[in-house]
């Protein structure tokens, strides 16, 4: 029997951010990480930060206050340090409030979910670290666990937990513990309703927890670039850095992904030429049997035609 794994408390509305902004005054968080886009399905995934919109791509870093904004056909992954892995599911919104790393190595991640679905696996947190995934009205923090949490632009919502245990507070002040196999939803007006997975989450659980079957090899690459990231950061020590660091790096993997589309295009080009090339080839095998045949036919024709009556046969 899987061990249930005691959760960080819940906080909600102005205490969230009130507890928040004291973290932050009281110096406890030395520096910030960043995360790394490790899979992009579709087309129309962008990336929103104070450097502009960017098309989301594999290898891309995000940092604090960047927005992530998935469309009607794209998913993205990201991974964090510490193996923290998130899907982020089509048509949805999320910004990233909180990317901290603390001077004794603590990790303190929050992530909004404006609208749309999330799933998050977060392996066992080490002390004084937290995972917090935050809705318009409810906050679901953890320190290891599997679950999806979802969000609508009017208030309502869901949590399901595949693996672990997350305490659900809402914004009227309902309370419920939601354990392995079951989930909460949340009513618009902050009402919790309990229950097993029904058909629609159990549909959205297979989809999105495809997330946790990377391996460890899988990641190694994206893992070398957030640790890449971090000695940089920590020897810059200073937040314009970072930004010009990540701006350099998607930079980098827009311009590649530039020249693979143009290479796509050229090779595209030729086959079709090529294609065209062969294809009036065969049409020229095929037509010459028939052309052959006609020019049989006329010569039978015009011998047939002399051997007429007056038709000009020598005597």
């Amino acid at each position: 029997m899987k061990k249930i794994v005691s959760l960080a408390a819940i906080v909600l509305g102005l205490n969230f951010t009130a507890c928040k902004e004291k973290s932050k005054d009281s110096g406890s968080k030395a520096n910030q990480h960043t995360a790394v886009i490790v899979f992009v399905s579709g087309q129309d995934a962008k990336v929103v930060s104070t450097r502009g919109q960017q098309n989301a791509a594999k290898g891309m870093t995000l940092i604090e206050t960047d927005k992530l904004l998935t469309g009607a056909k794209s998913q993205v992954d990201i991974l964090l340090p510490n193996k923290i892995l998130l899907r982020i599911d089509r048509n949805s919104t999320i910004e990233i409030r909180e990317f901290g790393i603390g001077e004794n190595g603590a990790q303190s991640d929050k992530i909004y979910l404006a609208k749309g679905s999330a799933f998050a696996k977060v392996k066992k947190l080490q002390p004084n670290s937290a995972f917090a995934i935050q809705t318009p009205t409810i906050v679901a923090g953890v320190r290891g666990t599997q679950f999806l949490t979802e969000a609508d632009e009017r208030g309502g919502g869901k949590v399901a937990v595949s693996e672990g245990k997350v305490a659900v507070n809402s914004q009227s002040g309902a309370t419920q513990d939601v354990t392995e196999g079951n989930q909460t939803t949340v009513a618009q007006g902050g009402a919790l309703s309990a229950g097993k997975f029904d058909a629609a989450t159990q549909a959205k659980l297979k989809d999105l927890s495809q997330v946790t079957k990377y391996s460890d090899s899988d990641l190694s690459w994206f893992e070398n670039i957030l640790q890449d990231q971090q000695a940089a950061i920590d020897k810059a020590g200073g937040t314009q850095k970072i930004q010009e660091m990540i701006e350099q790096n998607n930079q980098k993997i827009e311009d590649q992904k530039k020249q693979t589309e143009q290479k796509i295009g050229d090779i595209k080009g030729q086959t079709d030429s090529k294609i065209q090339d062969m294809k009036k080839a065969t049409e020229d095998k095929m037509n010459a049997p028939t052309e052959a045949v006609e020019e049989q036919k006329r010569k039978r024709e015009e011998l047939f035609n002399k051997m007429k009556p007056g038709g000009g046969l020598p005597k």
